[in-house]
C-alpha cells in the first residue's frame, strides 16, 4: 500500500506532474469559479481546474445550482485559496484536480459550502473529512439551509437519491423485529 501511494504522488497512474509538490498547501489565485464546486486556478504553468473534494454542487439547470455558483464566486472571487490533497488520490477520472480549499487555516471553503446548503456532501467516494461532511450536511438539511429549503427527493441527483434510498432500506432492515 504505501508503495502505491508513493508510485502516485510521483505521477506514476496519470497526473502529468507530481501533484504533492506542486499543489498541496500552497497557495493560489482563484481566477474564476466555473460551477459551485469547480474553480480554476493561476499557477506558474497558466491555470488549472480544481474541483473541490467532498462537495456536489447541484448540476446546471438543477434547484440550487444558480445559487451554488453565485456562492462560491462571492466566497472566492479574486481571492488567494491554499489547496490541500488527499493522500491516496489526487485527480478524479476526467483528471481533473481534487482539493480542499482554504481562505485561512481553519475556513475550509469545501464545508462552509455544504454547511451553508450550497452543496451537498458528496458520498460517492471516501476522503479524510467524509465523516465531518456528512455530519454538516444533516445539520443543513435540519435547518432548512440553503438548497434543503423545500428540496424534493425527487429534485436531488440520481445519485443521491439511489444512496438515500438504500440508505432508507438499510435502516428499515435494521429496526424490523427478528423472529
Amino acid at each position: 500500500m504505501v508503495g502505491l501511494i508513493a508510485m502516485d504522488r510521483l505521477g506514476v497512474f496519470g497526473a502529468s506532474q507530481n501533484d504533492w509538490q506542486a499543489f498541496d498547501r500552497r497557495a493560489f489565485a482563484v481566477d474564476r469559479v466555473t460551477a459551485g464546486d469547480r474553480i480554476v486556478i493561476r499557477t506558474g504553468d497558466g491555470l488549472a481546474t480544481i474541483r473541490l473534494l467532498g462537495v456536489a454542487a447541484p448540476d446546471a439547470g438543477r434547484p440550487g445550482s444558480a445559487e451554488s455558483a453565485a456562492y462560491t464566486q462571492a466566497r472566492l472571487a479574486g481571492q488567494s485559496v491554499t489547496l490541500r490533497l488527499e493522500p491516496t488520490q489526487t485527480r478524479d477520472a476526467d483528471g481533473v484536480l481534487l482539493a480542499y480549499a482554504y481562505l485561512s487555516d481553519n475556513d475550509n471553503v469545501n464545508l462552509d459550502l455544504i454547511r451553508d446548503g450550497k452543496a451537498y456532501a458528496d458520498r460517492r467516494a471516501k476522503h479524510t473529512f467524509a465523516s465531518g461532511f456528512e455530519q454538516t450536511e444533516n445539520e443543513a438539511r435540519k435547518k432548512n439551509r440553503g438548497l434543503w429549503n423545500g428540496l424534493r427527493v425527487e429534485d436531488q441527483p440520481a445519485w443521491r437519491q439511489a444512496w438515500l434510498k438504500a440508505f432508507l432500506a438499510e435502516r428499515q432492515a435494521a429496526t424490523k423485529p427478528s423472529l
